[in-house]
């Protein structure tokens, strides 16, 4: 499967944007489970201030439907195998009102669908329990959007809430969950849930014990030589 590994160079607003397009395989026998994108851009979300703050930084509703449009560009071409496609997606989106709206028009301007895209947020984004959070994601998937949680960092998302039941996958550490029990605890009570659970970095090695905790999908997996 090593050849869903593409990096491409779009144009957007005449700046080159480099995607990388990393396989999401199963843990034993390399079955697709889509991939996940790489960007060479990431939303600034800082404070602006002076000159600086009216030059119009980009909103991040508008900044993530730009960015799906530069996804669908270069994904446009790819075979069944590679999708869904997990976009990394600012904390700051999920605040916005006009995130679903403005992606879901974004998507309707491509060759992709809604159900061919998973947004991916940050554990942390849902770490407090806020049931805005929790809202935002229904409006999302009640455009057809996929979601997942990056947990390499943290894992402290409630997943036995109303949230568990929409959230299609979840990313964690390898390494972590190796040495973390909680960690592991997580991963088989998610996977019982039917999230897709993938394992960033795995080595193929390690695929009988990742599937024996749930964990059924591996992203940038490595090999011992």
């Amino acid at each position: 499967m090593r050849e869903l590994l593409q990096t491409k160079v779009v144009a957007h607003s005449g700046q080159k944007v480099h995607l990388r397009f990393q396989p999401v395989m199963h843990v034993l026998d390399g079955t697709s489970f889509g991939t996940v994108c790489e960007m060479s851009k990431r939303y600034e979300e800082k404070a602006a201030f002076g000159p600086a703050a009216s030059q119009s930084a980009t909103g991040p509703a508008k900044w993530l439907a730009d960015r799906l449009l530069e996804v669908a560009s270069a994904a446009h071409t790819f075979d069944n195998r590679m999708r869904p496609i997990i976009v990394p997606a600012p904390a700051a989106a999920l605040r916005d009102d006009n995130t679903a709206v403005g992606c879901d028009a974004a998507i309707r301007r491509t060759t992709l669908c809604q159900q061919e895209i998973s947004l991916e947020f940050q554990d942390s984004v849902f770490a407090d329990g806020r049931t805005e959070a929790i809202h935002r994601v229904a409006s999302l998937r009640k455009r057809g959007f996929r979601v997942s949680i990056d947990m390499r960092k943290s894992w402290q998302t409630q997943l036995r809430d109303g949230l568990g039941l929409m959230i299609d996958s979840i990313r964690v550490d390898a390494r972590e969950l190796q040495i973390n029990e909680e960690l592991m605890d997580l991963c088989e009570f998610a996977s019982a849930a039917g999230i897709l659970v993938i394992a960033d970095k795995a080595n193929w090695r390690d695929g009988a014990f990742f599937d024996s905790l749930g964990v059924q999908a591996g992203v940038r997996m490595r090999t011992d030589c």
